[in-house]
């Protein structure tokens, strides 16, 4: 069966004429006839359905098999994560700076959690349950747990405080003090923005961190940080509170790193296993906030 075609009487629209066609196909199917490449106007491929046909054209409609073959997009490869840990029970894996804990909405292929997933099933036929979350730009010691119970078990000491969280930073400047604590509330809108409270002020959700001076470099310092509270962006809001934003912090402090991510690594983690025993696993401060510690400006 030859391809319908017709040739113009008059200037028209491109997509009237594939309507006259093809009389009870939907709008949306012609304007697929065209971005498939199965439109021809006197012999050159159509790109646009409310393109200009001049009178006398002659406008053709190919076959599927004669279209465009359809883009296959190749398989997206999940890189394998850094386990730092693993039993039965748990697992404990370093998460690289930029890298989300896992998918929003949009529904991003590639998460920490994705990775981990995959190797769980691939290393012991295991489900995998996320336990707490990373802020994208920070790096470091994530643990996710291989049963709901586990899981259960393990939020349950994050909300009662008893699992330490160890931190790292590199920061601007020197802070004045050697050591010291914030209590600053911080709040959340429904658009995921984050400000700090002030002091008298209402509203917004407890936030506690200890921080201590570890070394001082000729324009930074390294910073060892303990939460008690995970609120979102604590650390950054705290540390841009103190008069020394985060090394790298694009929306709390100045901007870029040097090393090009934000300079904040979640060290280490202490729990308790659910055998009982408690456990310390841990993470090295990549050697880029070194680099960044170590840096002079001209």
């Amino acid at each position: 069966m030859p391809d319908p075609s017709v040739e113009t009487t008059e200037e028209t629209i491109l997509l009237e004429v594939l309507a006259a066609l093809h009389p009870t196909a939907k709008r949306n199917s012609l304007r697929r006839m065209v971005d498939h490449g199965r439109v021809r106007v006197d012999g050159e491929k159509a790109t646009r359905a409310n393109m200009k046909v001049r009178k006398g054209s002659l406008v053709e409609v190919l076959s599927k098999a004669d279209g465009d073959k359809p883009q296959t997009q190749p398989k997206q490869t999940i890189p394998e994560p850094e386990i730092l840990y693993y039993d039965t029970e748990i697992i404990l894996a370093n998460k690289p700076a930029g890298l989300l804990s896992v998918a929003t909405d949009r529904g991003e292929l590639d998460t920490m959690f994705d990775r981990v997933a995959k190797w769980a099933w691939e290393n012991g036929k295991t489900r995998t349950h996320l336990v707490h979350r990373l802020d994208r730009e920070t790096s470091g010691c994530m643990i996710f747990a291989r049963s709901a119970e586990t899981k259960d078990m393990l939020q349950k000491q994050f909300k009662n405080r008893s699992v330490e969280r160890i931190y790292h930073a590199v920061v601007h400047r020197e802070p004045s003090e050697e050591s010291g604590t914030i209590k600053l509330r911080i709040l959340e809108t429904k658009d995921k923005r984050v400000r700090l409270v002030e002091k008298g002020r209402r509203g917004g959700r407890e936030a506690i961190t200890h921080w201590q001076k570890e070394k001082v470099g000729p324009e930074h310092s390294l910073i060892r940080i303990k939460i008690d509270t995970g609120r979102r962006a604590q650390i950054r809001l705290h540390m841009q509170h103190l008069g020394c934003p985060v090394a790298g912090d694009t929306r709390h402090g100045f901007g870029k790193a040097s090393v090009n991510r934000l300079c904040l690594h979640a060290t280490s983690l202490s729990f308790n296993h659910p055998d009982g025993e408690r456990m310390t696993i841990g993470s090295e401060i990549p050697s880029q906030l070194f680099s960044e510690l170590n840096r002079r400006y001209n």
